[in-house]
């Protein structure tokens, strides 16, 4: 049994298919990350780059500034040069969502827009992830 086990190991096939899962992997990671900054859009002088990390406060400070939204947390990515917004909501229980899920989307699609220029934003979701009650505490 050991010694088929050893043979098993030994053969250039099983070292064949763990190199090129290594570099499977290595590509997939390699074409999957996201950048850290992307083009906002074009100015007379040059291209405008914004980061991720400043679309992801400009994010937050909209959400903070809602009534009824107790916590939020954006995660911003890029495909094909559109950006493509996710925020993350802890809600509070009387709050109306559907009233603010539209005007958030609102505000951040003005704030982007307006704010940074990012003149291609390919969608902003929403998602509830918890409800707070009137405390600001997690249900």
């Amino acid at each position: 049994m050991l010694y088929k086990l050893q043979t098993l190991v030994d053969s250039p096939y099983v070292l064949g298919s763990a190199a090129a899962l290594l570099v499977l992997t290595i590509v997939i990671y390699l074409v999957a990350r996201q950048p850290k900054a992307f083009k906002a859009f074009d100015a007379e002088g040059g291209g405008v780059i914004v980061t991720r990390k400043a679309v992801r406060e400009l994010v937050q400070r909209c959400c903070s500034g809602l009534q009824g939204v107790g916590a939020a947390h954006a995660r911003v990515t890029i495909h094909a040069g559109e950006v493509l917004v996710r925020v993350a909501l802890r809600t509070r229980r009387t709050a109306n969502l559907k009233g603010i899920s539209s005007t958030l989307r609102e505000e951040i699609r003005v704030a982007l827009t307006e704010n940074l220029g990012i003149e291609r934003i390919r969608d902003i979701e929403i998602v509830v992830v918890g409800i707070l009650d009137d405390s600001g505490k997690e249900d």
